[in-house]
């Protein structure tokens, strides 16, 4: 008897905590505190606005650390008897660590780590928004494609980099001297910036330091050069990429559908087998308008159903006759 009174107490008590961690409104406060507690990261890293309100900025602080505690409390406490549940979940196992990091008193060296947690809380903005958590799942499963992309990429860069010595070396030495000034400077041109300045430079040619003409020119060299990586190497692999996220982005949003619809026919196949045990439906599981017109079909049947009774007993009553 203790046992059973115990297990109801403690599936209460799970449920109570699984109520409010479900609510929209304990969501939007943890939602407004991982805002806030963002803010007042950026708000810290002004002298004056340091100096003028840091302890108020302090103590709001440490009211999000608050409610990031009670969050984890009532998280686990919904787990219910299996508390491990909770870390379980790989979103959990971060904002616990990030919590804990921000109880612990860190001062001195440690105090650098100490605002770094600060600063990941705003990830977990991540796993409050679902469309966000869609997006950053879509690219967590690109990375073994980006892993390909990027080694393609690379071989791109290193022959182009060594064809870049070799062509032009001697005309640009601090661009394209050595293999890895040329490396950096193609990488620079991926990003499209300054690209045409380089190109021009060996096209024309740069004059030497003494004065003269430039004698290392390549007029036709130079454009082939620098147009076939721009195209290769900027168009192909950033649609390559964008590709990529994409299907990621439709995989990811079928498997949430899918979910989605399998939970939906759970709850439906619990409905119809709950239907097929009772008739008719329960005034408990039925609230608000759709109760009142029940109740009242049920009363209407009352009386239809004591009319009929009625009309069968006289009619036995004069089948029957005088005795």
């Amino acid at each position: 008897m203790g046992e059973q009174q115990h297990v109801e107490v403690t599936g209460g008590v799970s449920g109570w905590a699984n109520g409010v961690v479900s609510s929209r409104r304990f969501q939007g406060a943890v939602l407004g505190s991982i805002v806030l507690g963002g803010v007042i990261v950026g708000l810290e890293t002004i002298p004056a606005v340091h100096d003028a309100v840091g302890p108020l900025l302090r103590a709001i602080d440490m009211a999000i650390i608050a409610i990031f505690v009670i969050e984890a409390a009532l998280k686990i406490t919904a787990a219910g008897a299996k508390p491990m549940r909770y870390f379980g979940d790989p979103w959990n196992l971060f904002d616990f660590a990030i919590t804990i990091v921000c109880v612990l008193p860190l001062d001195g060296q440690f105090a650098q780590v100490l605002r770094l947690a600060r600063v990941a809380r705003s990830l977990r903005l991540i796993k409050a928004l679902p469309r966000l958590q869609l997006i950053v799942g879509a690219l967590l499963r690109s990375l073994p494609s980006f892993g390909w992309i990027t080694l393609l990429l690379f071989i791109l860069l290193y022959v182009y980099s060594v064809m870049g010595v070799a062509l032009f070396g001697r005309n640009d030495p601090e661009r394209f001297g050595t293999l890895w000034s040329s490396m950096l400077t193609m990488f620079g041109i991926l990003t499209l910036e300054g690209w045409v300045d380089i190109m021009r430079d060996q096209m024309g040619g740069i004059p030497p330091a003494d004065g003269g003409e430039a004698l290392h020119r390549a007029p036709i060299a130079a454009p082939v050069f620098f147009v076939s990586f721009i195209l290769s190497g900027t168009m192909v692999f950033l649609n390559l990429l964008v590709g990529v996220i994409v299907n990621s982005l439709s995989e990811g949003a079928a498997e949430a559908a899918e979910e989605s619809a399998k939970e939906s026919a759970k709850e439906s196949a619990k409905d119809a087998k709950q239907a097929r045990r009772s008739p008719l439906p329960s005034m408990e599981a039925v609230d608000g308008p759709h109760q009142t017109t029940i109740a009242e079909r049920l009363e209407r049947l009352e009386v239809a159903l004591d009319a009929t009774l009625a009309e069968i007993r006289s009619l036995r009553e004069s089948a029957r006759g005088p005795r």
